[in-house]
């Protein structure tokens, strides 16, 4: 939108655009080409896009997840690539029904995160935005979040599930835990985690393949990673429906791998808050301790005290050096 001398506001009508800035005369041929650059590029943001569908065993949802995609008009020049994940039912013989769709096989079940990361690997567009394949998410989202990711020009786009999404009950309590896990490395609020559906620019996102999981804690890891690394991004609201068929996530297995992922990125982008909140506390216990048993006793400062100053002050200088590896590994990948 463009608004010019007279106060009027021009939409993304091409031919009138031209006609009328020009009759202004308000911007010079290089601006004029500028805006019509940008013009096209919101008109056609589906030209921008790789929509990536990991699937494993979803024989009864993938043929409705495609079709609604490849009938969206405004999807027609989007880039749609299906990665199944060792299924070992009817999933591969329907995604090859639909000839305009890109199948990426795996030979055995890696998991979410390889998937998904296959599938990045293998699109050509500017932007990457995951969908999954079991009828949960809604088109008119993925539209929302493509339109917001490619028109603001941002480094990432989180679908946030808003009240009256499905969600499994069972899980609340687990999820509840591992959100506070999120908030706390983090270090800001974080309205939904791991949210599945979620768009990147992919030549950022590339840079983190290696430090994504196979399993389902690839969305919490990207989430971490785009929130630390300070990049530019948006939340839009989404709304999930009850998925079709049966979920393979482990909610015991899976949620501690969650855990050990969420310790694995605070120890690779804040060593020392690990590391030096552990030695602070020893080193803290072990003053008071010590000062109080040896104005108690009167026998000297006790040894146990001392042990713990030293142990605090070992695991500071800990952090210390593990904050600097982590900057050069940090420097290696983010070239």
């Amino acid at each position: 939108m463009v608004k010019l001398q007279k106060s009027e506001y021009i939409f993304d009508q091409e031919n009138r655009v031209v006609l009328e800035i020009f009759s202004y005369g308000l911007y010079s041929n290089n601006k004029h080409e500028n805006y019509r650059d940008n013009m096209e590029k919101i008109q056609n943001y589906d030209a921008q896009i790789s929509i990536i569908i990991p699937t494993y065993n979803e024989d009864k949802a993938i043929g409705g997840t495609i079709s609604a995609l490849l009938n969206e008009p405004n999807l027609l020049q989007a880039e749609i690539i299906v990665v199944d994940d060792g299924s070992n039912d009817e999933t591969a013989q329907i995604i090859r029904t639909f000839p305009r769709v890109r199948l990426c096989q795996h030979r055995v079940n890696l998991g979410y995160g390889a998937a998904v990361s296959t599938g990045m690997r293998h699109a050509t567009k500017p932007y990457v935005i995951w969908f999954d394949s079991d009828g949960q998410h809604q088109v008119e989202d993925l539209l929302s979040i493509a339109e917001t990711l490619v028109n603001d020009d941002l480094d990432y786009c989180i679908g946030i599930r808003q009240p009256g999404s499905d969600q499994v009950t069972k899980r609340v309590l687990g999820k509840s835990v591992l959100r506070f896990l999120v908030q706390l490395t983090a270090g800001r609020p974080i309205a939904d985690f791991n949210s599945g559906l979620r768009g990147f620019k992919r030549e950022l996102i590339l840079h983190y393949l290696h430090l994504l999981p196979k399993g389902f804690s690839a969305s919490t890891t990207t989430t971490l990673l785009m929130y630390e690394r300070n990049h530019l991004g948006r939340e839009v609201p989404i709304t999930t429906k009850k998925r079709i068929g049966k979920s393979t996530v482990k909610n015991v297995s899976d949620g501690y791998k969650t855990v050990l992922i969420i310790l694995r990125i605070l120890l690779l982008f804040k060593p020392f808050m690990f590391f030096g909140s552990i030695g602070f506390l020893l080193i803290a216990i072990g003053s008071i301790y010590g000062f109080t048993e040896a104005v108690r006793l009167r026998l000297g400062f006790p040894v146990f005290g001392s042990l713990l100053i030293i142990a605090g002050f070992q695991i500071l200088l800990f952090g210390v050096l593990s904050d600097q590896i982590s900057l050069l590994r940090r420097e290696r990948f983010e070239k």
